[in-house]
């Protein structure tokens, strides 16, 4: 008979490395975290930014935007990506294409970090005849979704506080942090999105 060896430990005498989770979730969240100090805390400081930072940043979600449907997008469809916001009404004057078109260049000017950036149109009202034409045409690759002015402003602070002519920039995490106007130079748009992509390698 083959004898028992009892000096081998039971499953339940195992004890789990207690540190085994945490290492796991530090390693998904530490680069995330170090991103942001860099930029925020470290960065900021030599980063003479063009665009105005939100004080305090918003949240996509915030917006409640809705898909073509009328139906509310799910955060985790709006985040992932560093996003240029732009609020467009049912027409597009000469400052709103001309503003469009600037966000394009610049947004074709990223190069290699072009992957990590997607452009997205906030209809608050159904485009007319000509504003489709125009987005067909020249934007067909630009994410279009719909929210209204009221819930909007209700998030931003006031209908005055945005329009047509302004582009939003969120991050991957869905924190809309900064704006451009459209009297501001391309130059200046490329340079602050390039610096914010810079200091944080997320998305």
């Amino acid at each position: 008979m083959n004898e028992v060896n009892t000096d081998a430990a039971s499953p339940a005498e195992v004890k789990k490395n207690p540190y085994t989770i945490w290492f796991v979730v530090l390693s998904f969240v530490a680069p995330v975290v170090l991103a942001y100090v860099m930029f925020f805390f470290i960065d900021v400081k030599s980063f003479n930014n063009h665009g105005e930072l939100l004080n305090p940043i918003l949240h996509i979600k915030d917006f409640k935007l809705r898909n073509a449907d009328q139906e509310l997008i799910p955060e985790k469809e709006l985040t992932y990506k560093w996003r240029l916001v732009s609020f467009v009404g049912s027409s597009c004057d000469k400052v709103c294409a001309d503003q469009l078109h600037d966000t394009r260049q610049v947004y074709r000017s990223l190069g290699k970090n072009r992957h990590r950036v997607m452009q997205m149109l906030v209809h608050l009202e159904e485009a007319d005849p000509a504003f489709s034409k125009l987005i067909q045409d020249e934007h067909a690759e630009v994410i279009r979704v719909h929210g209204t002015a009221d819930e909007i402003a209700a998030v931003i602070g006031s209908v005055a506080d945005f329009n047509q002519n302004q582009v939003y920039v969120m991050d991957p995490m869905g924190n809309v942090m900064m704006r451009f106007t459209a009297d501001q130079p391309n130059k200046d748009f490329l340079y602050d999105l390039r610096k914010l992509l810079k200091a944080s390698q997320i998305g």
